[in-house]
Order: C-alpha cells, then structure tokens, then sequence
C-alpha cells in the first residue's frame, strides 16, 4: 500500500466530471459580441468590458440545468445580486471603510450559503466572483446608475438563452423524468434530479415513470455490487441479464422523450428466464433472481405507462408534485451558524483573505495584486486537504497555460493572437463546470493575450509568480486560521453513516404511538446525508492517497452505494407517509431493521462478527402472527418494506466480507 506521488494525484484530480460543453460554448461567445455591439451602439464604452463579463456570468447562471420553473427565479436572484455588487464596489470608490464593509458583507455571506446545500454554495461563489469583478472593473468613469444600466443590458442579452429552454421546455422536462432509465446515470444523480423536479406539476404520468425509475436505478446499484460477488456461469447469466435490460431500459428513456411508441421486453423475458432457472439449480444466495425480477416489473410498469398514454388525453390527466423536505432557514441557522460548522470556518477564511488581497487591489488596482488575489479565490477550500488538491490542480494547469501563452505569441503574429484569446474564451465556458482544469487554464490564457499592457512574455513570467503567491496565500489562510483539518478513519465512518441510517429507519418506519413529524424525517435524512458525504470524501480519500487499493476500493464503494440504496427506500416510504397515507403496523419490522443496523455498526467498531440480528421477509406465513402479511400491507408499501429487507441482508454480508479480508483495519488515521 504504497502513497500517491506528485503526478499520480494530479491525474485523480483532473478528471473530468462529464463532457464539454461546445453548444454553450458557441452561445456564450456570440452573446457575449452581441452585449459588446449592442453596449457600443447605446454609447456604453466604458462598460464595454463589464458587460461583456456580466453577459457570460448570466449566461453560465441561466445555463444551468434546472426546469424553467427554477431557472428563471434563480437568474432573477442573480441579477439583483449582480446590481448590488456593482452598485456596492461604485458607491465604495468614495471610502475606504464602506468598501471594507461591502468586502466583508459580500465574502461572508456569499460562501456561508454553502451551509444550506452545495448547490446553494456553488451559485454564492458565482455571486461573489461578480463582487470579484466588480472591484476589478469598477471605476469613476461611470456612475452607480451607470452600472445599473451596464448589468440591465447584459442581463437581457443574455436572457437570449431562454428562448431554447422555452422552445425546449416539455422535452427536457421529459429528459429528466427519463434520466434514471439511463444506465448511465448514478443513484446520487437521480436524488438531484428528484430535487431539482420537487415542486414543479408534473403529469401523473411523468410523476409515475420518474417513481419507477428512482427505484430502477437503485437495483441497477445493487446489481453491479452483486454481479461483483459471482462467479463461473451464474455471473455470465447474470451479466446478460443486465446488459438486455439496459437495453431495454435505454429504449424505455428515448421513448419517455420522444413519446414514441412502447418497448419490446421479450428479449428481457428470456434473460429472466435463465436467470430463474440458474436460481433453481443452485443453493447459493438468490439476491440474483430478486433483483432480476425487481428491475423486470419495473420495466414492465414502465412500459404499460407509455402504452396507457397513447390511449388517454395526458393534459386532463391529475398533476401532481414530488415532495420536497424543506427545513425552515431558522433550523437551518440554528444548527449551522456556529463555528462548529466547517463551512462557517471556512467563510471566515475565505473573508479575511479575499479582504485583504481586494483591499490592495482597492488601493492600486496593481495587475499583480489582481492576480494573487485571484489565486487566492480559485484554490481555497474548505479543509487543509482540499486546499492542497486544488493547490496540484489549478497551479500545475496555470504553469502549463502560461507557458502555452508564451509559445502562442512567439508563433503567431500580435493581430492574430486576439482570436485566438477568443478562442480561449470559448474553451473556458465549454470546458466549465465539467473539466475545471482545462477551464482555468483556458481562461489564464486569455487573459495574458488580451492583458492591455507588457509583453506575453513579461506577463507569462509575472503570471507564475503571482499565482504561487495566492496559492501559498490560500494554504496558509487554510492551514493557520480556524483550519479544518480533515482526518479520516473509514471503517469508524462506515459504522456513522450506518447509524445515522438507523436514526432515519427511527424517524420514517410508523408504530402505533408514533405520529410521523415531517421535521425530525428531515432533519434524521440530512444528518444522514453528511455522514454519506463524508464516507464519499474519504474513500475518495483513499483513491487519491494510495496505489494498488482497487480490492479494498470496490469494498469501501459496495458499503457506500448500500447504505445510499437503503436510505433511498427507506426514503420511499417517507414518502407515503408524507402523502397522509394510513400504514398499518410495522413496528417488529422497524425494530428489526433498527436493531440490525445496531448490530452492523458494532461489528464495524469492535471488527468482530457478531451474530446477525434476525429480520424477518415481508411474505405471508400462516402458521406464525411474527411475520409480517401481505393481505395487511398495500402493494406499494410491500414492496418498499422487502426493498429494504434485501438491504439490510446485502449490508450485513458486506460487514461480515470486511471483517474477514481485514479492510477495517486499514485506513483508520488517514491525516
């Protein structure tokens, strides 16, 4: 088990997030010419600059993938904030203690959103780089009103972009209700898609068929975890199972969008079939046949959806909402708004070290303070660790840009190397958000082509210099002030992410005398959800840190994407819950699940395997009143309750599998 070098994490830690962006690209670029064209012909030129940034932050808000529903109020919000950060940085010109004031208001409350959701913090930087810009740009040149007018234009250039999403507006709709049929697409992406469609009426259709695919993907996760564990004949039954389905599912997605007609699932018949006559010729774990029969009936309902369609008028059918668990903002700060809280720490980092290098830029609008400062902004983090990563990342990729800048300007001629600066420019917003490497270094040669003063060369030099400062700047602020530092001990995480599901189970699965409370659901789920962050960090963690670790990896995935399945069930029933269903009893059920996860997480600690707490299926039995009957349980219901007992089994050989190859005794003080 031997550390990652130098090179090693830099290759983790450029990996791309998905493709580029080339239509964006293209669009962004146009917008962009069109606000400066448009801003030269009503006599703005000495906004010429700003506009055309604030066209291109716009547009990159209003790019983002969310239903028009959300993505018109979100760009609405971001235009207020743009109007006062530049209204803030023009009205500061005149004093310093307002400008410190409006620096201090602006770096705080701009990265302390991130304790409300990472979404949420993501579009607050956004925010905080048009205050960024607006230091940057802002000059006395033009009034406060001035730069009103300046964002009011960039604004409605850039609302160009919703002509598309409202042409488009029902067929993205349907992409993201079919996304979860993608074979592609992860149990953590389908959860965000849920979150971005909480709200919004959709047909009962599409509320439906997103239900249904929810669930297919979380078997889809389950099924690679088993696939993982088999061998000899049963595995390639099993592989050809899934492939066919995918298929099938594939076309069930396309179908969704185009609402075309419904799918041929014959060929998913006979790999089922297969899969059931391997079961019966085997004693081993009949997880295989389960999950082969759970995503066939899926399927199946999904395709009797879309055939029900064609015969039934959609627009008189029943529109319907996904829940969307809200806590208030009073909750929110209450539990968050403490020091206790890394991002809180973190903003009070971010806000000391963005004051002091905008107050030098305030002071002598020095291309070299722009620069440190700039460094400084694009590689703190939250923690010690990240910092450092991003420290790999965004001044190896700088170094890298700078030098392509120099080679640029000794090959091609000056009038050329404005294009190709535009072609920079390009780069940056089709890489962005998906291949963050490539965006910043991009961007890093645009701005040393077009810099209004010195030589490429002489910028290039200074460049290197400046960034490493702001790096060094940002690792310190990270490494000294209130620092969050990260130290990690997976198997102790494992054991808190499983109790904290239990806590769920605790809160969501009804007994008689419990009434369910909406607010403690929530709030167990969110508490959840941290722990399966940090679970996700550290076996990241692990994948960065070390070489040859592949076994234990896979190990450590099948832990984490178990734990993810089961708190998405447990999820489902919350759901009927929420929807004012009366549920019958299932106390021995939730007693057993809680008591076996209790089990789980004491064996993780102790690394022991401890006998497994006994839970009971979900199927009728006559001859015994302890288990639970199908005759007393809704259909839905069923099946959610079995979902989970499939979890919790898979869960505890998972434990027992760990414990043996001795994975849980490794990685315990990762600093």
């Amino acid at each position: 088990m031997e550390k990652k070098g130098f090179m090693g994490k830099l290759r983790i830690l450029s990996k791309p997030t998905g493709k580029p962006q080339w239509k964006q690209g293209i669009v962004a670029i146009f917008l962009m010419i069109l606000a400066a064209l448009v801003a030269k012909f009503l006599g703005f030129e000495d906004g010429i600059k700003a506009i055309m940034f604030i066209t291109l932050i716009a547009n990159i808000i209003i790019d983002l993938p969310l239903p028009l529903r959300k993505s018109v109020p979100l760009t609405v919000i971001g235009f207020l904030m743009t109007v006062l950060a530049f209204i803030s940085s023009s009205l500061a010109l005149s004093s310093l203690p307002l400008f410190l004031f409006f620096t201090i208001l602006w770096s705080f409350f701009s990265l302390s959103t991130y304790i409300f959701s990472e979404a949420f913090g993501s579009f607050g930087f956004i925010i905080f780089c048009c205050y960024f810009l607006s230091v940057v740009l802002v000059n006395r040149d033009a009034s406060p009103l001035d730069w009103g007018f300046y964002i009011v234009l960039a604004y409605m250039v850039a609302s160009i972009s919703f002509i598309p999403k409202l042409l488009n507006k029902k067929k993205d709709l349907s992409k993201l209700v079919a996304s979860p049929f993608s074979p592609e697409t992860s149990l953590e992406r389908v959860l965000s898609i849920r979150q971005m469609l909480s709200g919004i009426p959709l047909e009962g259709r599409d509320y439906e068929l997103f239900r249904i695919g929810t669930y297919l993907t979380g078997f889809r996760s389950y099924s690679k975890i088993v696939l993982s564990r088999l061998s000899g004949e049963s595995r390639e039954i099993f592989q050809k199972f899934i492939d066919t389905t995918n298929k099938s599912s594939s076309k069930i997605a396309a179908s969704i969008i185009s609402k075309t007609d419904s799918v041929d699932l014959e060929s998913m018949d006979v790999e089922l079939a297969h899969v059931q006559n391997a079961a019966l010729s085997e004693s081993s774990s009949n997880a295989p046949l389960s999950i082969a029969q759970n995503m066939h009936s899926l399927l199946k309902k999904a395709n009797e959806i879309i055939v029900k369609e064609k015969s039934v008028n959609a627009t008189v059918m029943e529109k319907l909402k996904i829940p969307s668990p809200r806590n208030s903002l009073k909750n929110v700060l209450g539990a968050n708004f403490n020091l206790k809280n890394m991002y809180i720490r973190h903003a009070l980092r971010f806000t000391l070290a963005m004051t002091i290098g905008l107050l030098v830029i305030y002071l002598t609008h020095e291309r070299d303070a722009i620069w440190v400062t700039m460094g400084i902004l694009i590689i703190i983090k939250p923690d010690v660790t990240s910092t450092l990563n991003n420290m790999i990342v965004r001044v190896s990729f700088n170094v890298i840009a700078i030098i392509l800048a120099i080679v640029v300007s000794f090959i091609f001629p000056h009038y050329i190397l404005f294009w190709i600066a535009f072609l920079m420019l390009f780069l940056y917003r089709a890489f962005y958000p998906t291949y963050m490497a490539l965006s910043v270094m991009a961007l890093t040669v645009f701005i040393i082509l077009v810099w209004p003063t010195g030589t490429v060369f002489d910028n290039s030099l200074a460049r290197i210099i400046d960034i490493t400062i702001g790096a060094i700047i940002a690792f310190i602020c990270a490494y000294i002030i209130l620092p969050s530092r990260v130290t990690v001990n997976l198997p102790q995480q494992i054991a808190q992410t499983i109790r904290t599901n239990r806590k769920y189970v605790e809160n969501v699965l009804p007994i008689p005398e419990m009434v369910y409370d909406h607010q403690k659901a929530v709030n167990a789920f969110r508490n959840y959800m941290l722990e399966e962050k940090n679970l996700e960090s550290a076996i990241k963690k692990v994948e960065d840190t070390f070489d040859d670790v592949e076994d234990d990896l896979a190990l450590y995935n099948d832990f984490w994407a178990a734990n993810q399945k089961l708190a998405a069930d447990i999820s489902a029933v919350g759901t009927l819950a929420e929807a004012g269903e009366n549920l019958p009893d299932i106390s021995r059920f939730r007693e057993q699940v809680a008591n076996s996860l209790n089990e789980m997480a004491l064996s993780v600690d102790k690394n022991i395997v401890l006998p497994r707490a006994r839970i009971d299926d979900v199927y009728p039995n006559s001859g015994s009143d302890n288990r639970l009957k199908v005759d007393r349980l809704p259909e839905e219901l069923h099946n959610y309750l079995n979902w989970i007992t499939s979890d919790i089994h898979y869960l505890q050989e998972l434990v027992e599998i760990a414990i043996k190859s001795g994975a849980l005794k490794k990685y315990q003080d990762m600093a």
